[in-house]
């Protein structure tokens, strides 16, 4: 969500664009819900088309006191205004790139009034972020709306988000910058005698007093080498400590004005790998940068997936699914090379399913994990703009931290 220089004429241009392709399709509006509070996941839909995030977390409802808590919908009917409709008053208005904001403790009630006003209530209507609506919020919708077609579009934010403007690209830069500071904390924290948390401790505070805040972070080290985290939750270990010798790996995405980074990384700790560690990261780290060197716009995400995979094979990494040699370096699981970001990760998908030509200002991750039985896995992420000749990486931290 933009805290300063919000782009209001940006945020009017999306919702006109989604109306003229709901009314394309025949809808009679558009419902874009979406669900914040205690969770970074699924937020975007409402934030990307009228600068809204949904503060408090999802509680259970509670008539007369609340309904519908954590979520929040944008309303775009094919003629008219827009309206937005919240379950909290706590935000700052003059934010909102909405006029139109109501709030009422029967959210479910508000919701159908709503429709009914904006000729939404009967017949087909669109629907984005559908897997945010609870049984309970779609069986409510029913009894009050028994004539309304809820028609899944999510196709069509999917396709405006992917070649982001310059406002939203100096948020993503700005994510990047304080990501970096973050990893190369984490990156040189590394030492034995600490815990996974004492390790990336510093770099939270670091991440807050920024103005970002933490959407995921896991590591994994040691024993647990082979695991994407030590622990389930919360994703990292606070009570074994580091030995010299092992590998330590981070996963982490910070979020700002909404936006994200992504950045993995791995080590040894002490920084005196034994033949078989510096191979594993030395191939993950060079085969990411391949792939990355091949990006621009006009290439496909089936050719940058196929180029890694040959890059790979040629230094003899199997991409088998049976992993168990224990002289076999494997290309980890799920077999993919990375992915659209923004709001969310979004696409294109980095696998060989995925035809999209990639276009300029795209915001894409390029990562890959390889494994060996005994010795663990090892990752490598990095985040890029394609440009007009190719592609500039914002993750600018050291490649290598051996």
């Amino acid at each position: 969500m933009f805290a300063k220089n919000v782009p209001f004429e940006e945020f009017e241009r999306r919702r006109e664009k989604c109306r003229e392709e709901v009314v394309k399709q025949g809808l009679n509006g558009v419902m874009i819900w979406s669900r914040g509070g205690g969770t970074w996941d699924r937020f975007a839909g409402v934030d990307y088309f009228a600068n809204h995030y949904q503060q408090r977390c999802y509680l259970p409802d509670q008539p007369p006191l609340w309904t519908g808590r954590s979520h929040c919908v944008l309303m775009i009917p094919k003629e008219g205004e827009p309206v937005l409709i919240v379950t909290t008053l706590e935000y700052r208005k003059d934010l909102v790139a909405v006029k139109d904001i109501r709030y009422s403790t029967d959210f479910f009630k508000l919701v159908a009034d709503t429709a009914k006003e904006l000729k939404m209530d009967i017949g087909k209507v669109g629907v984005m972020y559908e897997d945010t609506l609870t049984w309970k919020i779609g069986r409510e919708m029913k009894e009050r709306m028994p004539e309304l077609e809820l028609v899944p579009c999510d196709d069509i934010l999917s396709k405006m988000r992917l070649v982001k403007s310059p406002r939203e690209i100096e948020s993503i830069r700005r994510a990047n910058e304080i990501g970096t500071e973050a990893v190369e904390m984490i990156m040189n924290n590394v030492a034995a005698g600490k815990t996974e948390a004492e390790v990336i401790g510093p770099a939270m505070a670091k991440v807050y007093s920024e103005g970002a805040v933490l959407y995921f972070i896991v590591t994994s080290s040691g024993p647990h080498s082979d695991a994407v985290h030590s622990v389930d939750f919360p994703g990292y270990d606070c009570n074994r400590k580091l030995q010299d010798g092992e590998l330590f790996k981070v996963d982490f995405i910070i979020c700002y004005e909404g936006y994200i980074c992504d950045f993995g990384r791995t080590t040894v700790v002490g920084g005196k790998p034994t033949e078989k560690q510096k191979r594993a990261i030395d191939i993950v780290t060079d085969a990411c940068e391949y792939v990355m060197s091949l990006v621009k716009p006009g290439v496909s995400v089936r050719e940058l997936c196929e180029a890694g995979d040959r890059y790979l094979e040629e230094r003899g990494v199997s991409l088998s699914s049976e992993q168990t040699d224990e002289n076999t370096l494997y290309a980890a699981f799920p077999p993919h090379w990375g992915h659209g970001i923004g709001l969310t990760w979004e696409r294109p998908w980095f696998i060989h399913e995925e035809d999209m030509i990639l276009e300029e200002n795209m915001y894409i991750a390029i990562e890959k994990g390889l494994y060996q039985p005994g010795l663990g896995t090892v990752n490598y992420e990095q985040n890029l703009i394609v440009t007009k000749d190719g592609s500039e990486t914002l993750s600018e931290t050291k490649t290598k931290f051996i």
